[in-house]
């Protein structure tokens, strides 16, 4: 849409760039122009979503196997006893909340340009006003933030207790065999409040602005403060992340297999037992983590051309074509605490016992692996990616010679 100053106030043209009949008003006062009477920019493109999440998941899990094997013969007899157990208990926990979706990768966004052409003779004041025309602020693969509150309670219980018994009488024998194959997995884990990252390949670029001004007159203050912004984009950076909550993990394991082989006299009595446990109960807490900011993006303001010889002509901070980002990796924000109780208790018995000219053995081999760690990486900023570019737009002023045309405030 193109801006023209004539007698009373702007003209705007009518029609689209189609050639039809836009329903806009044909001129408007140049004492009443809004805010942003101009808006071209903030514009978005591939960029993830925002997550938000209040809340708390608890979790309070219970097992318990405890199968009995029991193998009784008289004299003269054999008893044998055998057990083989295979036992996987998943008691883990997982929470991931308020993360912020990724941004994507390979797109554009873009300001439209922006033309205004004042008049020949000027005798207005004040003819711009305010943050009159905006053609930054557009964004493109940028992470999504991700915010949590809230907690996660993580309270589980498993119980294995087998018992495998082999009893033989005078001049008998008793066999006692059990195998254990155990895996206890209480582990919890908590992602939360955590940045998307940056996309790969985007651009994110404020519209050019071109304003002539009167090229005689006597008008006076044309230009107000932040007329032209068209800088403030941001391309590929990686979203904040901040958690405020905690992680309660509390965990108990039971595991206590008997083995035993009993034989009279003159009698054999022998007791096996094999044992591989893996007790899982560690914690791991990610929260409050920024994501990491792209590679290869581009977020550059948008150039700036006046031509003008009105005195009086420029306010305060009157272009901004700065202010751009590209790449850069997001905040990382924690409030909380992680709170890690792993309880486990094994102990296997093995025996095998036999009367008077007898013999008994007893064989017990046990690998046994806990994991009750706890990790917390919490409060982390992420990384800047690699082969970005911020650049504020090109802005030239044409002065004619006029004295006072330049006003800093």
């Amino acid at each position: 849409m193109e801006l023209q100053q004539v007698s009373g106030g702007l003209h705007l043209d009518r029609t689209d760039p189609h050639g039809r009949a836009a329903s806009i008003p044909s001129s408007l006062s140049t004492g009443s122009l809004p805010l942003f009477l101009v808006q071209t920019g903030g514009n978005s493109a591939g960029n993830g979503g925002g997550s938000h999440f209040l809340g708390a998941v608890v979790h309070a899990a219970a097992a318990t196997y405890s199968p009995v094997d029991v193998a009784v013969g008289g004299p003269h007899a054999t008893a044998d006893a055998h057990q083989t157990n295979a036992v996987h208990f998943d008691q883990g926990a997982t929470q991931i909340a308020g993360v912020g979706g990724p941004g994507g990768t390979g797109n554009a966004a873009i300001g439209g340009n922006v033309s205004v052409l004042g008049p020949g003779h000027a005798s207005d004041h004040g003819w711009i006003g305010s943050d009159v025309i905006a053609t930054g602020g557009s964004g493109a693969g940028n992470g999504g933030d991700g915010h949590f509150l809230g907690a996660m309670i993580n309270a589980s219980t498993a119980i294995f207790h087998p018992i495998n018994i082999a009893v033989g009488g005078p001049h008998a024998s008793a066999d006692a065999h059990q195998t254990n194959a155990v895996h206890f997995d209480q582990g919890a884990t908590q992602i939360a409040g955590v940045g998307g990252h940056g996309g790969n390949g985007n651009a994110a670029i404020g519209g050019d602005v071109s304003i002539s001004g009167p090229s005689q007159g006597s008008g006076h203050g044309w230009i107000g403060s932040d007329v032209i912004a068209t800088g403030g984009n941001h391309a590929g950076n990686g979203g904040d992340g901040s958690f405020f909550g905690s992680i309660a993990h509390v965990s108990f394991a039971l595991y206590e297999p008997i083995n035993i082989a009993v034989a009279g006299p003159n009698s054999s009595a022998h007791a096996d037992q094999t044992n591989t446990v893996d007790f899982n109960q560690s914690a791991l807490q990610m929260a409050g983590v920024g994501g990491h900011g792209g590679d290869s993006n581009v977020a550059a303001g948008g150039s700036g051309t006046i031509h003008s010889s009105s005195s009086g002509l420029i306010g305060s901070d009157v272009i901004a074509t700065g202010f751009n980002s590209a790449g850069d990796g997001g905040n990382g924000h924690f409030s909380g605490s992680l709170t890690d109780v792993s309880v486990a208790i094994y102990a296997p018995i093995n025996i095998a016992v036999a009367g008077y000219n007898s013999t008994a053995s007893a064989d017990q081999i046990n690998n046994v692996h806990f994991d009750q760690s706890a990790i917390q990486i919490a409060g982390v900023g992420g990384h800047g990616g690699d082969g970005n570019l911020a650049q504020g737009g090109d802005f030239a002023l044409h002065l004619l010679a006029d004295h006072h045309l330049l006003h800093v405030g």
